[in-house]
């Protein structure tokens, strides 16, 4: 009963931190087109790498987003922010990309073969 809750539990985690990346990497590879346009135009006014887009972000940032995001999203975001927290301040990149992979890569250790390892030995074990 134990294991199958923790396997739960380690696959929605998981489920959830990858699903907010892919948004993630769907947001990135749209405004691309976009940023390359500019660039190869001469156009000054090139957008930096969101802030909104960096996980975990502080309430002024965290209110602009809700307002980027579609409401599944921003849910979806939600939950990954407070997964990905213990994470954050590992990362000293300004490199968007970095910023969201490293935090990423761990969760997924933690979460997911962590979380499964954990639930495969509490199944193992009578209490």
């Amino acid at each position: 009963m134990i294991a199958a809750g923790l396997r739960y539990l380690a696959i929605l985690a998981s489920a959830f931190v990858a699903l907010s990346f892919l948004f993630f990497a769907t947001d990135q590879t749209s405004n691309a087109s976009e940023n390359s346009v500019r660039q190869i135009s001469g156009n000054d006014a090139i957008e930096p790498e969101s802030a909104t887009k960096v996980p975990n972000p502080e309430p002024a940032i965290e209110k602009l987003r809700e307002k980027e995001n579609s409401g599944f999203q921003e849910f979806v975001d939600d939950v990954d922010d407070v997964l990905l927290a213990p994470f954050m301040g590992l990362v000293d990149d300004k490199t968007i990309w970095v910023q969201r992979l490293v935090p990423l890569a761990l969760a997924l250790l933690l979460y997911g073969a962590g979380g499964l390892y954990l639930a495969r030995s509490a199944g193992l074990r009578r209490w």
